[in-house]
């Protein structure tokens, strides 16, 4: 009993002790009492996280889930190719085919783009040429006799030139004055097979003529060739061996 009564009294002690000096009560340590819990302590560090425990076992299986969506995923590689099937059965015959174009068909057009060509071959190895009417006329810087003038005409693919009417004889006109002629261009037409009556190189009878005043007048009885004057477009007979300007025409 004295022993407990001791005991009682120096806890009560240790207690007015750190309450009267609570910087140092810390470091007080009082005796418990056998039996009376005593004061808490703090909390100690923690600890550390101990080693995975084994696997548990396998719980039951689950309740079966919802269909997904019926979205196609990407295609997959390409695989290896098959063995070669058995051959099949001979179709049927198919449908006649268009009959195809007829060459022969197109050989005249053919020729006639051809000759066209070679034409305008001719017409441009001129120094001076003009359409005029279904023909060209063409001057390339010869002055010769009536004659030599048929004959390099012929050989140019062409004739003398010689209007037909008076829309060509303006463009002879023309193309002289062009080409830098004065004076006098020979013509094809000539009286030289009957004397007044004029006809063309073919000796065909004129169908245009436009002869000056007073003319052809066959001067000295020496003139059976006809010429235009640069000047006015007019005709006049002329001697048929004087050297004059020789102009061509080449039919289209």
């Amino acid at each position: 009993m004295a022993a407990l009564y001791l005991g009682v009294l120096l806890w009560l002690q240790c207690g007015l002790l750190r309450a009267a000096e609570p910087q140092s009560s810390q470091n007080l340590n009082c005796p418990a009492l056998a039996g009376v819990p005593g004061t808490p302590g703090h909390n100690g560090l923690p600890g550390r996280d101990g080693q995975d425990g084994k696997d548990g076992a396998i719980g039951p299986q689950g309740e079966k889930g919802e269909r997904g969506m019926d979205v196609q995923g990407p295609p997959g590689k390409a695989g290896p190719p098959g063995p070669q099937g058995v051959q099949g059965h001979v179709g049927f015959p198919g449908l006649p085919g268009r009959p195809g174009s007829d060459t022969m068909s197109l050989k005249p057009e053919i020729q006639q783009l051809t000759a066209k060509i070679a034409l305008m071959e001719k017409v441009s190895s001129f120094s001076t040429f003009r359409k005029v009417g279904q023909r060209y006329y063409v001057y390339d810087g010869l002055k010769d006799s009536f004659d030599q003038g048929i004959k390099f005409c012929k050989a140019a693919g062409g004739t003398m030139v010689l209007p037909k009417d008076a829309a060509e004889n303006q463009g002879l006109l023309r193309l002289s004055v062009a080409s830098g002629l004065s004076g006098k261009v020979f013509i094809g037409v000539t009286d030289r097979q009957r004397e007044g009556q004029f006809v063309d190189v073919d000796g065909q009878l004129l169908t245009f003529t436009k002869w000056g005043l007073g003319q052809p007048d066959d001067y000295n009885g020496g003139q059976d060739c006809g010429t235009l004057l640069v000047d006015s477009g007019d005709w006049d007979d002329v001697g048929c061996n004087d050297p004059h300007p020789v102009i061509c025409e080449i039919e289209i």
